[in-house]
């Protein structure tokens, strides 16, 4: 009896110790997102874009012309490697671009794959035509 009671216990540890969980993802920028927008100024500057992720080994940040069918249009805006959970990717922008995307982030596990996307546009100023 003991000894059912042990193995089962032993197998109970192995299969929660090695089971893997769902992966996660939680995508956070800045400047800070204002509903489902993130808004960039007018002018030249950076967005940082911090991805949290399950332990990944590689992430993809793709930006996206908002539209149908637009993926075929995509830029890769930064990939990195490496076996980690925080990830930092930096978007540097010029002031005459055009912005009115999706950014599609990517993330790679050893034997998974998920995404997310964030809206991203031009903040113009009151004095500026839109």
């Amino acid at each position: 009896m003991f000894g059912k009671i042990l193995s089962l216990l032993i197998l109970f540890c192995f299969f929660t110790t090695f089971a893997q969980a769902s992966p996660l993802m939680r995508i956070e920028t800045t400047p800070v997102p204002e509903g489902n927008w993130t808004y960039i100024p007018d002018g030249s500057g950076e967005m940082k874009i911090h991805v949290t992720t399950s332990y990944a080994k590689k992430i993809k940040v793709w930006r996206v012309p908002t539209g149908t069918q637009q993926w075929v249009n995509r830029k890769l805006i930064c990939e990195e490697s490496g076996f980690k959970t925080d990830w930092i990717c930096v978007w540097k922008y010029d002031k005459d671009d055009t912005i009115h995307d999706h950014f599609v982030v990517e993330a790679f596990g050893e034997d998974w794959r998920i995404q997310d996307s964030i809206n991203v546009t031009r903040r113009h100023s009151k004095n500026h035509p839109q």
